[in-house]
């Protein structure tokens, strides 16, 4: 499994939360695990997100998808994502 920290800013929480919760089949198609939402304590539209992936190839993917492109714009999001591809040390 790959870890993911992705960060963007949103123009509204709550739209963005419902278009993210319509997400969900896009996400689910790819092997996505949502482990957390965040928002900072400074500024409720910027989000932080915590997921799993199956692969580096899936994040990518999925990162390119179009489908995704679309929804983020529909949603609010305002900023370029900044994603962090991580693997676990053991």
């Amino acid at each position: 499994m790959v870890n993911v920290i992705l960060s963007h800013e949103v123009k509204d929480f709550s739209n963005w939360k419902k278009g993210f919760d319509e997400g969900e089949p896009l996400r689910t198609k790819v092997g996505v695990k949502v482990n957390g939402v965040y928002t900072s304590f400074d500024n409720s539209n910027l989000i932080t997100l915590n997921l799993e992936f199956p692969s580096v190839e899936a994040v990518n993917g999925f990162m390119a998808n179009p489908e995704l492109k679309a929804a983020m714009e529909q949603a609010g999001v305002i900023s370029v994502p900044d994603v962090k591809i991580l693997k676990k040390v053991e």
